[in-house]
């Protein structure tokens, strides 16, 4: 093809890599035989990342060198993006480091982490790098929300430190299982959770399964929470849980204190699967169940049956996790969670 401005840039990342690595590229390979696996998109051969390539150079580097040309930044996007940039954050890495140095280093890949947990990686580079932030969007995701039963009753009885320690410690509790299952953490409201699944990243072949297992552990874990470790006598969190699969939009919203926010009727499904749940139990709606079983033929699914759902009229629900047994009155009034001894929980 022609050369233009895009091949350009192109040219521009190979120049990042001679700087940094202070040598041509692929010295020593035969020319032919590179210049075939660098037009084979299927190979997309580049040279590797210079050892002595800082971090914040290696993503430039990388996005200039993007096999799909409609990919690569412009130079309007670069000039910002080098703008960014100073003595200290483009110094070939290697060399010695002066402890300010090591610092404003360690500030930075500190920044960078804590970026990392409030959005997806990929929208936390565009945001970083003053980019546009094109919405994410998914055919059909799984969305989990939960909530503390009698949140409410239990605030007016404990200070307002201690319900901060409580959900701090539960919620830490959810972030590690969120990891543990990759379910994205999409926010915390109140005492409200919310994560998804199969929207920031590929899981189209298990998104369920893994809301699903995340529920099971976090159920776990809020029956295992103190609500005031000062005052054991008064129990452990006892929560709500509910998910839905469908189609979703995700984007940032705003510019100060900016939100990765999720869109479409799977949202407000889901959110209704929770509220319309019971104690300790994890309730799904019939498209999730039907993709759980798909994903996880092994684990309990029961329907409920047909249940009003504000805003959607009757709707065919299902407990997760549960066999014939485990939705009988008696059943799940001895295996449920001890109800805290010093709060009355309203129903």
């Amino acid at each position: 093809s022609s050369n233009n401005a895009l091949t350009d840039v192109y040219a521009f990342g190979m120049i990042l890599y001679e700087v940094y690595s202070r040598s041509d590229p692929y010295v020593g390979e035969d020319f032919l035989e590179v210049v075939r696996q660098i037009a084979d998109q299927a190979i997309n051969k580049r040279p590797g990342i210079p050892p002595s390539c800082p971090a914040s150079v290696q993503s430039l580097m990388n996005d200039c060198l993007e096999g799909q040309p409609e990919k690569r930044p412009n130079f309007e996007e670069i000039d910002t993006r080098l703008r960014r940039l100073n003595v200290d954050t483009v110094e070939p890495t290697g060399r010695h480091l002066s402890s300010m140095q090591l610092k404003k280093e360690e500030r930075l890949a500190k920044t960078e982490s804590l970026l990392y947990d409030v959005f997806p990686q990929h929208i936390a580079e565009v945001l970083r790098d003053g980019g546009k932030v094109e919405p994410d969007i998914s055919a059909c995701s799984t969305i989990f929300f939960s909530d503390i039963v009698g949140f409410t009753n239990i605030s007016s009885q404990l200070t307002p430190i201690k319900i901060s320690d409580m959900l701090d410690r539960l919620y830490n509790e959810f972030d590690m299982l969120s990891k543990k299952h990759d379910v994205f953490k999409v926010e915390t409201i109140g005492d409200a959770y919310m994560a998804v699944t199969n929207l920031v990243k590929d899981q189209s072949v298990d998104h369920a399964k893994r809301i699903a297992m995340f529920s099971i552990d976090a159920l776990r874990a809020a029956n295992n929470t103190l609500i005031n470790i000062d005052e054991e006598a008064l129990g452990f969190v006892n929560i709500r849980v509910g998910f839905h699969s469908g189609p979703v939009v995700a984007n940032v919203v705003g510019s100060r204190n900016p939100r990765y926010c999720l869109f479409g009727d799977t949202v407000n499904v889901a959110s209704r699967m929770e509220s319309n749940s019971l104690q300790n139990r994890i309730h799904c709606s019939e498209r999730a169940a039907s993709v759980l079983r798909k994903q996880h033929p092994e684990i309990g699914i029961q329907s409920r049956g047909l249940i009003e759902v504000k805003g959607k009229g009757q709707m065919h629900t299902y407990w997760v996790n549960e066999d014939v047994a485990a939705t009988s009155k008696d059943h799940f009034l001895n295996h449920r969670a001890p109800r805290p001894a010093g709060l009355q929980i309203p129903k």
